[in-house]
């Protein structure tokens, strides 16, 4: 959209978090995916979603992603633990939100969810 307003954050801490997700995103696809960044404005505030075609993530551990050190049993991807956890204290530090959808062989979406300048 050519007409996007321009959002109410911290440069630095979001580009960091946006990079951690498409990090993400290509960690836990396939070969040869598509990683499709996506970036609307609804009402006061702008959505980034990040999609890929990936594993997914199982249902019984969505709402433990964000938390600190949680990594999806199973998973043979090195990692810490701690990138999801925090991109959402940087996102929510900024009075703005991180949500996750996913299905399991599908792919996952996270959006951020960032205030305009009113």
């Amino acid at each position: 959209d050519d007409n996007l307003p321009q959002i109410l954050v911290d440069k630095e801490k979001t580009s960091w978090v946006l990079i951690n997700l498409i990090s993400n995103a290509i960690r836990y696809s396939y070969d040869n995916s598509i990683i499709f960044l996506n970036i609307t404005k609804d009402k006061n505030v702008v959505k980034i979603s990040v999609k890929d075609t990936g594993q997914g993530i199982s249902s019984q551990y969505i709402s433990k992603i964000f938390n600190r050190y949680f990594r999806v049993p199973g998973t043979k991807k090195e990692g810490t633990g701690l990138g999801l956890a925090i991109s959402k204290e940087f996102i929510e530090a900024q009075d703005g939100q991180i949500s996750v959808e996913s299905e399991l062989g599908a792919g996952t979406i996270f959006t951020l969810t960032l205030k305009t300048f009113a």
